[in-house]
């Protein structure tokens, strides 16, 4: 396998307000083809920015990206022409958006939505882009019946499977994937996932999954990097995170995850709220929300430590761990 996307040191700020908003702060991962990372963290950590910014749709303003790379195929799509950038977006990068109700036009039908991507990028007939428009649908479950229908005669459900139809149209060879399941019910949720998974396998498809569930992860992730405050705390196989989390953050989000084996009446939430990220805290930006937080902890850069072959730990006391 060949190194197909690579992300080095993304920083990414928003001004608002007259403040700076630290987004993300030097995230860097690889991906080979093929491969999925599971983006894992709270609300407001800067998942979705990160795969904005693969993507270069960030709004500017208020956000600049103001460090980093993100090669693609050893191209740096930072420096790419927006001329160019066009005939990559929805082509070789494509997107599945959180909220299908946003994603879609109201006064476009469904098909003429997905026929529009495919004739965008592929020489093709209007007849041919209708015909490979209905292929899809069914491909996700929609009948090619429900081609002329608009989006409010969806449900939840049927729209985002709407919405992963016009993402994979022209068959991705990255797909972005932010929370497509977080609007359904855990049936249609596990039908979605596993249509994703089986369209992933089909095209060899890469892909970046951000989510807040980390069963959703161990069912379909290779990679996880663990989100907080705009830093990758914690990142490696799924193996890795699964059989030996390291990171205080990392032991915090699995304890508040309930379990079949556990006679606990109550979660073990992480206390505290993440930092406000036009102030975030010197040091590493968990300490105060940690229960192992020294005060070296309180100051200073956190080292990035590989713990094991892959397996990063971004925190001081791994550093120490690592030395015995």
């Amino acid at each position: 396998m060949s190194e197909f996307l690579n992300v080095k040191d993304l920083v990414v700020e928003y001004s608002s307000g007259g403040q700076i908003v630290q987004a993300v702060n030097g995230v860097s991962f690889k991906l080979e083809k093929g491969e999925t990372l599971g983006l894992v963290g709270e609300t407001g950590a800067g998942k979705t920015t990160i795969a904005k910014a693969i993507l270069q749709i960030l709004p500017d303003p208020p956000a600049k990206i103001r460090g980093g790379e993100i090669l693609l195929e050893g191209e740096d799509v930072i420096k790419m022409p927006e001329k160019k950038l066009l005939t990559i977006r929805g082509k070789k990068i494509s997107m599945i958006f959180q909220d299908p109700m946003t994603a879609l036009n109201p006064i476009m039908s469904v098909g003429s939505q997905i026929t529009e991507v495919i004739l965008l990028h592929n020489k093709i007939s209007q007849k041919e882009a209708v015909e490979r428009t209905c292929e899809i649908l069914e491909m996700v479950g929609i009948p090619r019946q429900r081609y002329v229908e608009y989006p409010h005669q969806f449900s939840g459900g049927m729209k985002q499977r709407v919405v992963i139809a016009m993402a994979l149209a022209c068959e991705p060879e990255l797909l972005l994937a932010d929370e497509p399941t977080t609007a359904l019910d855990v049936t249609i949720q596990a039908q979605v996932l596993e249509m994703i998974s089986d369209l992933q396998k089909k095209y060899s498809t890469t892909m970046i999954l951000i989510t807040h569930d980390l069963g959703v992860v161990a069912e379909t992730c290779d990679k996880v990097a663990i989100v907080y405050a705009g830093y990758i705390m914690e990142s490696g196989t799924k193996e890795d995170l699964f059989l030996n989390p390291t990171h205080p953050y990392t032991h915090g989000l699995f304890g508040s995850i309930p379990k079949l084996d556990d006679d606990s009446k109550r979660l073990k939430p992480i206390s505290g709220l993440p930092p406000d990220p036009t102030k975030l805290p010197d040091g590493c930006p968990f300490a105060p929300r940690c229960p192992k937080a020294t005060d070296a902890c309180r100051s200073g850069k956190m080292p990035n430590v590989e713990i094991t072959l892959g397996h990063f730990v971004r925190c001081i006391q791994a550093e120490k761990k690592e030395a015995k």
